[in-house]
């Protein structure tokens, strides 16, 4: 059984809420894991373009204070996107996040966008009890860190059920060759009205897979490194959304075991239960919140953490997932495979901190 530290949103109006989550940190071992020197990446999701719900940046200020004073030194980070948008390489990535407010002006921080300037920069890891795939392909600006610190947005998502602390681990610690293997069982596609045949895919595929004569056309030695999608100038060249639902949460816990595995010493994870809206923050907008704000959750092992999450919002909704009553999706299936392959334990001690 995993321990998960919450502290609840009610609060005096003489006390920062920040507060609670300085404490939170503490009490998950904060002081015994970021050590003085260290490189430490800290994992956030900068939110799409447009996007009002993601994670306020005031949010990540207490973790960037407590880490300088254990001499340790931050950098915000996040990967590039699979599709195309304001995140899909990392020149239009940091102005996205600084549009957002997470600027230095605002943190003090460095931004490092993870796997390079399109999505190239990775490193084959191998799963520890990985069912679906043995080696995960991942961010090199992740795995060089000395430590990592995950801090998450929960909400909902489409295809996942959710989008918690498994997911930030997993799909956003992924490079685009991650990301699609995740997503797609398919090679990207070009479309033909959109193709001006300029040859810049073609000029950054290593696999020799794109040949180019009225359009481009991908060929099966593609080996699925997606370059061609972040550097087509005219966004002609996508992937495939075609894997099914289950194996895709499937492929997050495994993609999260190996994040995990790659860290000498554990990984925090914090869940901000705020602004918890249907769909995933990479979306450019988004509806209301499906309930309401609620608080501060971490633990060592993301699976506990997701599990309380959820079960404290189903429990402000009347048992109801209101999650899955939008979407149609549970997220059930990330539990089960996460607990099958050793990622956590889904058995959890509450232990509340005010």
């Amino acid at each position: 059984m995993s321990t998960v530290y919450y502290s609840p949103l009610k609060n005096k109006p003489s006390v920062s809420p920040l507060s609670k989550i300085s404490k939170l940190l503490v009490r998950a071992g904060a002081k015994d894991i970021y050590e003085r020197g260290n490189i430490v990446a800290l994992k956030v999701h900068f939110g799409e373009f447009g996007n009002t719900a993601f994670l306020r940046p005031i949010y990540l200020r207490p973790a960037i204070e407590l880490l300088k004073n254990y001499g340790a030194k931050p950098y915000l980070t996040d990967t590039n996107t699979l599709y195309t948008g304001m995140r899909i390489n990392s020149v239009d990535h940091i102005h996205n996040a600084n549009l957002n407010g997470f600027g230095y002006s605002t943190l003090q921080t460095p931004i490092i966008v993870a796997d390079g300037l399109r999505g190239e920069e990775m490193r084959e890891t191998p799963v520890p009890g990985g069912q679906l795939i043995k080696h995960a392909k991942l961010a090199t600006g992740i795995l060089n860190a000395d430590a990592l610190l995950v801090i998450t947005h929960f909400k909902g998502h489409d295809f996942t059920g959710f989008g918690g602390s498994i997911k930030n681990l997993s799909m956003g610690c992924a490079a685009r060759a991650g990301k699609l293997a995740m997503h797609s069982v398919s090679r990207p596609c070009v479309n033909p009205h959109k193709c001006t045949a300029c040859g810049r895919c073609k000029s950054v595929c290593q696999a020799n897979a794109i040949k180019i004569s009225h359009t481009a056309a991908i060929t099966e030695e593609c080996t699925g490194c997606v370059r061609c999608v972040g550097a087509c100038p005219e966004e002609a060249i996508s992937p495939k959304f075609d894997n099914s639902i289950e194996n895709l949460q499937k492929m997050l816990t495994e993609y999260a075991a190996a994040v995990l595995a790659a860290f000498e010493k554990p990984v925090i994870c914090l869940n901000i239960l705020m602004s918890m809206v249907p769909s995933c923050d990479c979306m450019p907008g988004n509806d209301e919140p499906a309930v309401k704000d609620l608080g501060f959750m971490a633990s060592t092992d993301p699976v506990a953490l997701d599990r309380a999450s959820l079960d404290l919002i189903m429990h402000n909704c009347g048992g109801e997932n209101p999650f899955a009553a939008i979407s149609g999706v549970s997220g059930e299936t990330q539990f089960s495979h996460a607990e099958a392959i050793g990622l956590g334990n889904s058995k959890y001690k509450l232990e509340k901190i005010d």
